[in-house]
């Protein structure tokens, strides 16, 4: 991962970044949705949101589990510090400010998740990330994943960039904050749906499925 690139370009877009996330991702409450439900027969689970930005989908998972405690960690400063101001009346919030591809967790949960984050690390780091993921999971804990993967043929990732340049043109933002998205979008790494499903189950992660899909938009879990 770039980190640095990466860092400074969420840093720098965290001012608004709330306020056009939903224009920026098609059918962003059914994508999102789907990655809360498959936490719903956890009972008070031990959650850590990995790359959680400003808290939208951590917002989601304390409504849906309100007496969890919840871990936030990301890279970005001015994120977390979002994040830390929407939700200043949590006392079961942690925070971490850290690159959580290095960072040293010292505890297990039982619900490891992550929502468009991923995409920004090489392959090899995705592979790296999932089985430390795996490593801090509870016995029967989840790891969901709500992210961007790359088409499986050349012809197939050129119609999800298609698809993403037509969605975004077609949104009632600031051509400024387009701007900001295009830029962001050239530090984007996916892998395909089936290298990622292949990650997984040599890992070790168990009932590996698909829950959403459209287009290069994605939720897949695993257990351990």
């Amino acid at each position: 991962m770039e980190t640095q690139k990466v860092k400074d370009a969420f840093n720098q877009g965290s001012d608004k970044y709330d306020n056009y996330r939903k224009q920026a991702i098609p059918l962003m409450d059914e994508f999102y949705q789907t990655a809360i439900d498959l936490t719903k027969k956890y009972n008070n689970p031990k959650i850590l949101d990995l790359g959680a930005g400003t808290g939208i989908l951590t917002e989601l998972l304390s409504k849906q589990h309100p007496e969890s405690e919840i871990t936030l960690i990301d890279m970005s400063h001015e994120m977390l510090e979002k994040a830390r101001k929407k939700f200043e009346n949590k006392s079961l919030f942690n925070y971490i400010e850290a690159n959580y591809l290095t960072y040293n967790f010292p505890e297990q949960y039982d619900i490891i998740i992550s929502s468009l984050s991923i995409h920004h690390l090489t392959d090899d780091e995705k592979q790296d990330l999932y089985e430390k993921i795996y490593n801090h999971l509870l016995d029967g804990g989840i790891f969901i994943n709500a992210d961007q993967v790359r088409g499986a043929t050349d012809k197939t990732e050129q119609l999800y960039k298609e698809k993403d340049e037509s969605h975004l043109q077609a949104q009632d933002m600031p051509e400024s904050e387009k701007e900001i998205l295009h830029n962001r979008r050239k530090l984007d790494k996916p892998a395909t749906l089936s290298d990622t499903i292949e990650w997984y189950k040599e890992i070790g992660y168990v009932n590996v499925d698909v829950f959403f899909k459209y287009y290069r938009y994605f939720v897949i879990s695993g257990q351990k």
